[in-house]
């Protein structure tokens, strides 16, 4: 059975933001919550236990697995580990730099999580969790696209190949501009939540300029924005909140759902 599309993908990053997607869920405004694997102090140091953290809520939740900074069988078992805890998926991220000489291929990481429950020969797994390993009805493999990268979205049908049933695109400060790619991904069959910042302070839209190098719109023009994509296009959306502030979050979360096709 193919897992559903989820519409809206929230991704959190503090404690408080564990209470927040949970009543948002329960309205049914988030499908989906996603958490980050950052460096520092924030509930998502490490992405599986945030995760696990939303998923017993009963919220489906899905890890980040960044590839170049672990070996190959951490990487591995982080993927396993995410399986068989029930999370609901896990997005696969390659990284521009690897640090890690022993560091996992983005393609041998799909096809490894879209051979679970079975393990494919030649690769070993702790034997803690064969016993643990089951066929479930939905495991969501995600894969990151960058809509502004020729490079990124010509390597996507790779990757959909390798196993990915899910694209998650780079955050964009303008939605409107990834039409083109939007388009060109579409023949590959699967959803591509469409990263949309909300930045609704000055403050929130510098930072996400600092990191990305192209400032934010406000929220309602990010709405604007994405209802000039054609709708066939946006069947899923990835909303990240920039900086503290939550307020105005849920009622962009409503516009947004209406939005998606």
């Amino acid at each position: 059975m193919g897992c559903p599309t989820p519409r809206i993908i929230l991704e959190f990053w503090y404690p408080s933001d564990v209470e927040l997607v949970g009543r948002l869920s329960s309205r049914g405004l988030v499908d989906a919550a996603f958490a980050q694997d950052l460096p520092f102090g924030t509930v998502n140091a490490d992405s599986l236990v945030a995760a696990l953290s939303v998923q017993s809520l009963g919220v489906t939740a899905i890890a980040a697995v960044p590839l170049g900074s672990r070996s190959s069988a951490a990487s591995l078992s982080r993927i396993a580990t995410a399986y068989v805890s029930g999370l609901g998926g896990v997005l696969i991220i390659a990284g521009d730099t690897k640090s890690c000489a022993d560091s996992l291929d983005v393609l041998e990481a799909l096809r490894f999580a879209a051979s679970l429950p079975n393990v494919p020969e030649g690769i070993r797994v702790s034997i803690y969790f064969r016993p643990a390993l089951r066929e479930r009805e939905c495991f969501l493999r995600a894969a990151a696209v960058d809509p502004g990268s020729e490079r990124s979205v010509s390597f996507a049908p790779a990757k959909v190949e390798a196993g990915a049933n899910l694209l998650m695109s780079q955050l964009m400060a303008d939605p409107a501009s990834a039409a083109g790619a939007l388009e060109r991904l579409e023949p590959l069959g699967v959803a591509v939540a469409l990263g949309v910042p909300y930045a609704p302070t000055e403050g929130a839209r510098a930072r996400f300029e600092s990191l990305f190098g192209a400032r934010a719109l406000e929220p309602r023009e990010t709405l604007r924005s994405l209802e000039s994509v054609p709708r066939r296009l946006r069947r899923s959306l990835y909303v990240s909140p920039i900086g503290r502030s939550r307020e105005g979050l849920e009622g962009f979360l409503e516009s947004a759902l209406s939005l998606v096709g």
